[in-house]
């Protein structure tokens, strides 16, 4: 092979890798701002959030309209209670930092916030299995089977992605202040 034939291939290869590293920047960049605008969107109307699940499960659970309502009134009450309950976590998780970074830390307090927090834990499970208690008692039994489908889906999902948040905060790449 001459001198030319092989710089031509060369500058080939080389404006081929500069096209697939344009389109893989291009692609990132799409997703980012895609991803982005479906974050604020869901961040600015929880209500059409709410809309958007309701229809999921119609459609996947073949849902009637008194279903649907059930299905409603029981995700309101489970998030009004579940939300005083995490206030209420979230408090005893400060009173546990402020005693443990006190700067004689009393052990007797240490295990008794850390009892109330496993006391308020109990509770939030039990909210949830009274909810899907409720959930259940509405559903037709292959309805249900299909609605506890989508929940383990859910669940899987939810841990990969706290896996993944997890991971990218040991390696540092997350936003949140680290402890040093």
């Amino acid at each position: 092979m001459n001198y030319f034939t092989k710089t031509r291939i060369l500058v080939i290869i080389i404006i081929l890798l500069a096209i697939t590293l344009i389109a893989t920047v291009g692609t990132m960049v799409y997703g980012y701002y895609n991803h982005r605008d479906l974050v604020k969107r869901f961040d600015e109307n929880p209500q059409a959030r709410t809309e958007r699940q309701n229809e999921f499960l119609r459609e996947k659970l073949n849902l009637s309209d008194e279903q649907i309502e059930v299905f409603k009134s029981s995700r309101e009450s489970f998030h009004e209670q579940t939300l005083e309950v995490n206030k209420e976590i979230e408090g005893v998780t400060l009173e546990l930092i402020d005693e443990i970074s006190a700067e004689n830390p009393n052990p007797k307090i240490i295990d008794s916030l850390i009892d109330r927090y496993g006391e308020l834990h109990k509770i939030q499970r039990r909210i949830m299995a009274n909810h899907l208690l409720e959930i259940k008692g509405a559903c037709r039994p292959e309805q249900f089977n299909e609605f506890k489908k989508i929940l383990r889906r859910t669940q899987k999902y939810n841990m990969r992605r706290q896996s993944a948040k997890h991971g990218r905060m040991r390696r540092g790449y997350s936003n949140q202040p680290q402890c040093q």
